[in-house]
């Protein structure tokens, strides 16, 4: 009798489906239907909000949040394209994943996206590592962020047959670091999956430069380097918040876990802390900082396809003269990079006004 058993176990364990830890990156693990209004509505958008694998910079298996919106109608022979869409800022703690708003994490996101399901593309938008599933946000770490960029769109494709391995990514702040790092694993970690490019809408590029003036950070500014913190002990286990955060600011700190952005930025601007609250308290701990955030950097390797970097010249939470050097590094390395500027416009209006040079260069590479 316990041979039979030992037989039947060892069978139910053979034809039993792969657990997901031993899945691909992007293999969908759930989906289930959301409620689409306004714009992405008018456009035809079916959303699904989604649960897909992805592999952590460190080769762990993890998961990963998101939502898809499929167009309507019949697909083109081929299936239809996709845009990964990569968020700005929301957060870090779990509360700030956009697939649980209906706003998408703000700034107008879903008109933007609606955009692109109007044109007959798939939208496959990552919440990121760490938002929306168990361990913390690695905000700003570029191979986290690009991985469930990539994934995303494996993670779309398991959910519709209508959908092409043929894709380009699109970012905003967070997410235009995200989206060009993306393009630079996009021949690697990306096999399988036709890619044709990257755009990025006033990205995040590198943060370097900033470690010298933390002291006369804004306080519009303690927020976002608060998350970088956060991002950064996400993969290095040795940061002591004491070497980059006075004792006021420790306090203040674990808000970062518990609260979004707009919320970590209205109190603290309430605080007005000063600016030795925000310095490295050695040189040492300056340089390690330093090394931390270039390790970060982007671009920092060839695109396999072309780059469009667009930026409002009068961005003040994105240097537009940063992001010029950006675009000129990526030159350097050999991806065909278009910088737009826009005269007037700020970091959030950028997303409206360059939509139409953006909508122009996504059909002429996706519609070929």
């Amino acid at each position: 009798m316990r041979t039979m058993m030992v037989a039947l176990l060892l069978a139910a364990l053979l034809t039993a489906p792969a657990r997901p830890a031993m899945a691909a990156g992007g293999t969908l693990l759930e989906s289930r239907p959301i409620a689409v209004s306004g714009e992405l509505a008018a456009a035809g958008a079916s959303g699904f909000r989604v649960r897909y694998l992805s592999t952590s910079p460190e080769g762990r298996r993890i998961e990963v949040t998101g939502v898809v919106f499929l167009p309507s109608g019949t697909a083109p022979p081929g299936g239809r394209r996709v845009v990964s869409w990569a968020h700005g800022t929301t957060g870090v703690s779990d509360r700030c994943s956009p697939s649980r708003d209906r706003e998408l994490g703000g700034y107008g996101y879903p008109g933007y996206l609606a955009g692109f399901v109007r044109r007959g593309y798939v939208v496959a938008a990552t919440d990121y590592e760490g938002l929306g599933t168990p361990g913390v946000h690695p905000y700003l770490i570029a191979e986290s962020q690009a991985r469930s960029v990539v994934d995303a769109v494996r993670a779309a494709r398991d959910l519709s047959p209508d959908v092409s391995r043929v894709w380009l990514t699109v970012g905003h702040s967070q997410g235009g670091h995200a989206a060009m790092a993306a393009g630079e694993i996009a021949a690697g970690y990306g096999r399988g999956l036709d890619f044709r490019g990257t755009v990025a809408l006033a990205p995040i590029t590198d943060n370097r430069p900033y470690v010298d003036q933390l002291s006369r950070l804004q306080p519009f500014d303690h927020g976002y380097y608060m998350a970088i913190l956060a991002g950064l002990s996400a993969r290095h286990r040795g940061l002591r918040l004491a070497d980059y955060l006075g004792p006021r600011a420790r306090r203040e700190y674990p808000r970062v876990h518990t609260t979004c952005m707009t919320e970590l930025t209205n109190r603290l601007i309430k605080l007005n802390l000063p600016g030795t609250e925000f310095t490295p308290a050695t040189g040492t701990a300056a340089a390690k900082l330093r090394g931390w955030l270039g390790d970060n950097a982007v671009p920092r390797a060839r695109s396999t396809a072309p780059m469009l970097v667009t930026q409002g010249l009068t961005d003040v939470l994105v240097s537009p003269a940063q992001t010029a050097k950006a675009a000129e590094r990526a030159q350097a390395l050999g991806t065909p990079a278009k910088l737009i500027t826009y005269p007037g416009v700020d970091h959030f209006q950028i997303i409206q006004s360059s939509a139409p040079d953006v909508l122009r260069w996504i059909d002429a590479r996706l519609r070929r």
